[in-house]
């Protein structure tokens, strides 16, 4: 009889332990809640965290500042707000058929050079709804200055003295007129893909 008493004691305290410890760690935690989320309702809070979340659009690696300044050197007529209209009518020409498509920003991401091509990689920040859920996206769109093919016979000249153009010039090396796009040379979106 005497080890049941102690048993059951020994479990009553066990149990006042547990409790105590289970109080403290609520306590806690609805502190920290308090203090990070400002209401002591933690699963709430994340609910509405991650809500919120979905309203919000994706941050975007955007270095027009940086990037800018060196498109302009190679394109120095290039306009950088026609083109991101261009980037906002290629997202809606492709994704405009979802429910409440929305372009949030775009911004230039990369500018890669060679000699052969010049391509600038804008970023966009997308978002539609699917199944009553808004859906963020984030899309590289590789916007690229196609040269005329070579195999033909191409030539032309300067407007102001005649003299003959490189290929992709945009000076004039003679009397260093500025030249507009003399050579059929085109901007085509080449690649689009979410990142």
């Amino acid at each position: 009889m005497e080890a049941i008493l102690w048993l059951i004691g020994g479990f009553l305290a066990v149990s006042f332990a547990i409790w105590l410890l289970v109080r403290y760690v609520r306590r806690k935690i609805r502190r920290f809640s308090r203090d990070v989320f400002g209401t002591t309702d933690m699963i709430g809070a994340l609910k509405q965290i991650d809500t919120s979340n979905m309203d919000t659009p994706r941050s975007l690696s955007g270095c027009d500042s940086l990037l800018l300044p060196k498109i302009l050197k190679d394109f120095p007529d290039f306009d950088v707000d026609l083109a991101k209209t261009y980037v906002r009518d290629e997202l809606k020409r492709r994704f405009g058929h979802q429910t409440g498509f929305r372009v949030h920003n775009v911004v230039i991401a990369k500018y890669l050079r060679s000699t052969a091509q010049k391509c600038i990689v804008f970023q966009a920040a997308t978002c539609a709804k699917e199944n009553d859920r808004t859906i963020q996206r984030r899309y590289d769109l590789y916007y690229t200055f196609i040269l005329p093919d070579r195999s033909g016979s191409v030539a032309a000249n300067c407007p102001n003295c005649s003299a003959p153009l490189g290929f992709g010039d945009t000076t004039c090396a003679y009397c260093g007129s500025r030249i507009a796009n003399v050579l059929g040379n085109t901007w085509e979106f080449t690649e689009v893909r979410e990142t």
